[in-house]
C-alpha cells in the first residue's frame, strides 16, 4: 500500500500505465467541483476503461471485513473529511469466503493497521493489500470520497 498526497501523485506513474490519467483526473475533485449528478450514490466516470466512482459515505461503526482484489488496483481519494482505512497484507488474514471471482474480491478476517487520510491524500491498494475502507477517523462522520479501479 502507497499513502501519499495528491501533490506528490506523478511520483507513482511510474508503477502504471494508467495512473497518470486517473490521478489528473482525481486532481480536478474537489467539494466545490465534482461532476454534475453526485449524490453520494455511485457516480461513474468512464477514464479509458477505468472508472472511479465518487461517493459519500456514513461510517457505521459496525465491524467489517477485509476485502482484497486480484485483478484491480484501487486508488482511494479522499475529498473531504477524514477517513481512516484499514490495512494489512493479504498473507497474514484468513479468508471468510471463497474468492468472488465475478466481481473481484475476497473477505478475509485478521489484525488491521489503520491508516489516515485526510483531503487531499490517497492510498494505492494493490492485489496483495487487504483493506478496510470508509472507517471512522473522527467524530466527523462523513467522507467525500473517490475510487478509481485499474485492472492489474
Amino acid at each position: 500500500m502507497v499513502v501519499a498526497n495528491i501533490k506528490d501523485a506523478e511520483r507513482y506513474y511510474a508503477l502504471n500505465n494508467n495512473f497518470k490519467v486517473v490521478f489528473e483526473y482525481l486532481k480536478t475533485l474537489t467539494p466545490e467541483n465534482l461532476p454534475e449528478g453526485i449524490s453520494g450514490e455511485g457516480y461513474k466516470v468512464n477514464l479509458s476503461g477505468k472508472y472511479a466512482d465518487t461517493f459519500d459515505t456514513t461510517p457505521s461503526g459496525e465491524s467489517r471485513p477485509f476485502e482484497a482484489h486480484r485483478e484491480y488496483i484501487d486508488i482511494h481519494y479522499c475529498i473531504d473529511g477524514c477517513e481512516a482505512i484499514g490495512y494489512n497484507d493479504v498473507s497474514r488474514l484468513t479468508p471468510t469466503t471463497e474468492y468472488n471471482e465475478s466481481d473481484d474480491y475476497l473477505l478475509l478476517s485478521g489484525e488491521s493497521f489503520n491508516v489516515i487520510l485526510r483531503p487531499g491524500d490517497f492510498c494505492i491498494v494493490f492485489p496483495e493489500d487487504a483493506h478496510i475502507p470508509c472507517l471512522p477517523a473522527s467524530d466527523e462522520g462523513r467522507v467525500l470520497k473517490a475510487v478509481a479501479k485499474i485492472k492489474v
